[in-house]
């Protein structure tokens, strides 16, 4: 299996790797391993506007004149009668914060002239230790596998954690070092109308560390992670389509706190009033919740159409059964399809007009999320991998290079192609990583609805996280200050395609045509190539024994694989099943209860 999920791109080797003797580049990645790129700010402001990171650490490949190497002829494809888009594709990202990858794009010295940017270049930001020591935002430092899979381990992410990390409350104390199922009201939260101060997250990753690790202090520079984040040059796909295109620098995702919140909110406008993924009935609550309409739903009312893209090996859609009230319906269509069908639909012109990339969560995972428990190949013996079973920062951003590629050289002249198609890349929370930026107050989805889970109203928004759009219509280096939250996507399609809003916060939300800033498109064949930096091989994903048997059997899951698996015990499991934790875990309970659920096109 490649690792974009099914694409034949992973095959190929970054631009630079294929002619290297397998000496030279064992060697490269030995001496890459033992010290990546400690980056500070000179560094971080030595990213070439306009420009794209080589495969190599470090290496800027500047813009070249007229066309690319690898870029294919759009002669044939025409502008649309006016500046738009008729397709949108939005790949969403796990666990992130604006500031961890993002906070440094721009710099005092390379904002566009005329231009803001609200990034920790503009300000001196950081947390004050429970010890009385003062911890700046700092950029990661370490050999390369410490950075892409920093911060480690995983922080909070639930409601109550981060209510710690805004407002630097524990109410009460015993909260502190408690797990989520023990912490009591008012869960961390102030008073209402309190404003946050973003500096409890160096408080709550120490009750977390503590929590972690049985009562044991956790040393100064332990805490000091959860401060840090990623230069530029760190994740060069992200930042190279950040400043080629538009960057959202006031995009909030819906909830402060987990992942099915948010993933709820951005199809659903909603989230049936919880605040975490599970409570003391497990998961249960998202399957039980009421069937109330999705994107999906106000889209096939309309006979617009609609995709969501998953891993064949994870055998089924998290936005699918996160969802079921509503969409079980769709399960057996068209409509919920393996990512090497996004390739092919990519190619042919025939993307629909909104499609939804699920980031692989189950096996070897390419979502960006801190890897919990995974095997990273920090382990070097004269400079050979012993085992680089990696799932970091460095997949997520293969997939995002990947996606954008196929979007980029789609030159179809009838359907969708790359002057018609809108790429949104975004994350669902910040998963308890520092951001600077207190959250705005929110419209709850419903007026005078009463408080849901945990006493929380709805009434504040959650955390700043990534947001990039990538346009032919986008004028390079756009940053757009508009605040924007995850009922945009919503708000979009319905001004698109005339579609009536799901609850009153997509109802008030912006829509993304900020983005359109250009009367004439500009040539695919002018945008920049992405280089994303090497990833090291996974285990043999299409050996599915390999899975249950092999080597890497008790490799441990990543919370938003075990997530998945929970859902769909909770729909077809019992109560003999216990909670999976391994990739053995995860084949065998995919072949017995996933198997057969979803049956995209053509397989």
């Amino acid at each position: 299996m490649a690792e974009d999920g099914g694409s034949a791109h992973d095959a190929e080797t970054p631009e630079g790797d294929a002619a290297a003797p397998v000496g030279a580049e064992t060697e490269r990645r030995g001496s890459s391993r033992r010290d990546f790129l400690k980056m500070g700010g000179a560094a971080t402001a030595g990213l070439v506007v306009g420009g794209a990171i080589g495969a190599a650490a470090g290496a800027s490949i500047g813009h070249e004149a007229g066309g690319r190497e690898g870029s294919v002829d759009l002669g044939a494809v025409p502008a649309r009668d006016e500046p738009g888009f008729d397709h949108i594709v939005v790949i969403m990202g796990e666990n992130r914060s604006f500031d961890n990858l993002l906070g440094r794009l721009y710099s005092p010295g390379t904002v566009p002239p005329g231009e803001t940017f609200d990034g920790l270049e503009f300000g001196d930001y950081a947390n004050t230790a429970p010890s009385g020591e003062r911890i700046a935002a700092h950029i990661y430092t370490g050999s390369i596998d410490e950075i892409m899979g920093s911060p480690d381990p995983d922080p909070g992410e639930e409601f109550p954690h981060v209510n710690t990390q805004l407002f630097g409350v524990v109410d009460p104390p015993g909260n502190g070092p408690a797990e989520i199922v023990d912490m009591r009201p008012p869960f961390n939260a102030p008073p209402a109308g309190t404003s946050a101060t973003m500096g409890g997250f160096v408080t709550d990753y120490r009750n977390n560390l503590e929590r972690i690790r049985r009562g044991s202090p956790p040393s100064l520079d332990d805490v000091s992670r959860i401060m840090g984040g990623f230069s530029p040059e760190q994740v060069p796909v992200l930042s190279t389509l950040a400043r080629e295109f538009a960057v959202f620098d006031a995009w909030f995702c819906a909830v402060p706190s987990q992942t099915y919140c948010n993933r709820s909110f951005f199809h659903a406008s909603t989230s049936h009033g919880f605040v975490t993924n599970r409570d003391g009935g497990g998961y249960r609550k998202w399957l039980d919740a009421p069937p109330v309409p999705t994107v999906f739903d106000r889209l096939e009312e309309a006979g617009i159409s609609w995709k969501v893209y998953f891993d064949e090996l994870q055998l089924v859609s998290l936005t699918g059964i996160l969802h079921s009230p509503t969409l079980e319906k769709y399960w057996r269509t068209e409509h919920f399809v393996y990512m090497s069908d996004f390739f092919d639909d990519a190619k042919n012109g025939t993307l629909p007009a909104y499609a939804f990339i699920e980031p692989r969560l189950v096996y070897n995972h390419n979502d960006f999320h801190p890897p919990v428990g995974v095997l990273r190949a920090s382990d070097v013996e004269d400079d050979v991998v012993i085992d680089a079973a990696v799932s970091d920062v460095r997949a997520g951003e293969k997939l995002v290079a990947d996606v954008y590629d196929a979007i980029r050289t789609s030159a179809s002249p009838r359907g969708s192609n790359a002057i018609n198609t809108l790429l949104l890349i975004t994350f669902d929370e910040h998963g308890g990583t520092y951001d600077h930026v207190p959250p705005p107050p929110a419209t709850p989805p419903v007026a005078d609805e009463p408080p849901g889970e945990m006493g929380f109203a709805f009434d504040r928004l959650g955390v700043r996280v990534p947001a990039i759009a990538v346009s032919a219509y986008t004028r390079a280096r756009t940053v757009i200050h508009d605040e924007m939250h995850h009922g945009a996507l919503a708000a979009t399609l319905a001004r698109r395609h005339g579609l009536r809003p799901l609850t009153q916060r997509d109802a008030d939300a912006r829509d993304l045509y900020s983005v359109v800033n250009l009367d004439e498109p500009r040539d695919p064949a002018s945008w920049p190539l992405v280089h994303p930096l090497y990833v090291p091989p996974n285990t043999a994903e299409d050996e599915r024994s390999d899975l249950k048997n092999g080597p890497h059997k008790d490799k441990p899951l990543s919370p938003p694989g075990r997530g998945l698996l929970g859902l769909l015990l909770a729909k077809y499991g019992s109560s003999d099943d216990e909670d999976p934790t391994t990739y053995a875990d995860a084949y065998r309970i995919l072949q017995a209860k996933g198997l057969g659920l979803f049956y995209p096109k053509k397989h």
